[in-house]
């Protein structure tokens, strides 16, 4: 399903679905669940936002990538996912794609930024300019724990001279109408990305939130997030400003509604089924 904000089109590239038990999503508030909503399976995607526009063909976040030693994580490690055919039903030629912007730097947000070739860790994209927040690539290079994403997803991107990083704080304009706003909390420097086209707007929220139920209850925070009081403030910050701005929130990992709107009492209103 597409759908268009102004001048572009956007449009969901799923790389694999699967489902945590609330409590242990939000481990830190399990007191305030029931015993059966604490048990019950929260579902989640993992997925890419492609936009299209003219000449642009952009790729936000890219998923967690096969093949990957990820310490024998289910979601993340050996993957066989059909990401990059369902690229291709999707019309998206890699070679095509112009753009891509990581949120964060994370295993799910950027393994796709490579694939295995001809022997190798190659990017994915290979005529794209890769754009990603500089504090998260230093911490990704300094991090023992993220050395194997850094050599396999990060590393190559470098090495073929495609990556750029950006103060978030400062973002330029991207393919017209795209720009980095400091979201921080999930982790060091995670930036969501608003789209602002033709009086119509948008936000790529990241890891901002992973389950609706967080408009609910905005000050829980995941078993992912680093900085437990910023990721609240963030929270905070994008659900109002899709309020001001009556824009639509694109989530990273919202699996039957990925996209919605949020309304006049911060509720979660799905525009997809």
């Amino acid at each position: 399903m597409k759908i268009r904000v102004g001048d572009y089109l956007i449009e969901k590239i799923t790389e694999q679905t699967g489902a945590f038990p609330f409590g242990a999503l939000y481990p830190a508030h399990r007191s305030e669940m029931s015993d059966a909503f604490a048990a019950e399976p929260a579902a989640v995607s993992i997925h890419s936002w492609v936009v299209r526009s003219g000449e642009h063909l952009v790729v936000i976040d890219t998923a967690t990538g096969n093949g990957r030693n990820r310490d024998n994580k289910p979601l993340f490690h050996q993957l066989n996912t059909p990401y990059a055919d369902n690229l291709t039903h999707a019309d998206v030629d890699p070679a095509a794609v112009t753009l891509v912007l990581m949120t964060h730097i994370h295993t799910d947000h950027v393994g796709w930024n490579t694939h295995w070739h001809k022997g190798q860790w190659q990017p994915m994209f290979p005529n794209a300019r890769y754009i990603c927040s500089a504090k998260e690539l230093k911490q990704c290079q300094q991090d023992p724990a993220l050395q194997e994403l850094y050599r396999d997803s990060i590393l190559p991107l470098i090495e073929n001279g495609q990556l750029e990083t950006i103060d978030v704080e400062n973002s330029p304009l991207f393919a017209g109408a795209l720009r980095y706003i400091a979201t921080p909390g999930h982790s060091i420097d995670h930036a969501s990305i608003v789209l602002e086209s033709d009086g119509k707007s948008a936000i790529f929220a990241g890891d901002v939130m992973h389950h609706p139920v967080q408009f609910e209850h905005p000050h829980w925070n995941s078993l992912f997030c680093e900085d437990l009081p910023l990721a609240i403030a963030s929270r905070k910050q994008v659900i109002d400003w899709c309020r001001q701005h009556q824009a639509i929130w694109f989530s990273s990992h919202f699996h039957s509604s990925s996209y919605g709107r949020v309304g006049r009492d911060g509720q979660w209103i799905p525009l997809e089924d």
